[in-house]
């Protein structure tokens, strides 16, 4: 066989394992969780959050929220940043809790991590705060990867919650995305726990 003929052998290869692998991982999603069909077929993207998913998530937090007496603002987005569900409770009627929740499902998105790692960082280097907000992080707890098995399938924001007894916007949003979507990666540990256990 000639050298060409190995290269294109080579490369067809490579582009069979990478269209497999691409395969794969569109299989590990949950099919009732994404957009299919047609839909999925015209913007390119199999794992991509539908709508009668994100307004699940948003009504699980909803729920969560005023059984511990509190009002929330959620808003899912899908992996392009593009809002597929926002809500807001009637008791968080402040701009702020819509537009903080937005803010937060964007720094998700950004940074493919928990929002709250921007704001622990802060926490521990309050001299970054201005590099954070510079970068278009919104440094504050709250904002979460839709995670789906191993593949991201959009993102969370959940603002206008006090935190107390340890509920907050994150909490809400964690136990939505578990009880609708399935296990998701451990939440990040605040750096005072981290403190007292090195203590």
């Amino acid at each position: 066989m000639s050298i060409k003929s190995r290269l294109l052998v080579s490369a067809f290869a490579a582009g069979a394992l990478a269209f497999g692998a691409a395969g794969v991982m569109a299989q590990q999603v949950n099919p009732r969780l994404v957009i299919t069909g047609k839909e999925a077929d015209d913007i390119g993207d199999p794992n991509m959050i539908n709508a009668a998913t994100a307004e699940a998530i948003s009504h699980a937090c909803e729920q969560m929220a005023a059984q511990h007496g509190q009002n929330a603002a959620i808003v899912v987005t899908d992996t392009s940043g593009n809002v597929v569900h926002e809500h807001r409770m009637d008791g968080a009627a402040r701009y702020t809790a819509i537009s903080t929740a937005e803010l937060k499902a964007k720094t998700a998105r950004l940074t493919k991590r928990p929002s709250s790692l921007r704001q622990y960082n802060v926490e521990r280097n309050p001299g970054d705060t201005a590099r954070e907000f510079g970068m278009g992080y919104f440094p504050t707890a709250g904002g979460l990867p839709i995670w789906a098995g191993k593949v991201i399938i959009g993102y969370v924001g959940v603002g206008g919650q006090a935190p107390r007894d340890g509920w907050n916007d994150e909490q809400c949003a964690y136990q939505a995305l578990t009880q609708v979507v399935g296990p998701q990666p451990p939440l990040p540990t605040p750096p005072a726990r981290q403190q007292r256990a090195a203590n």
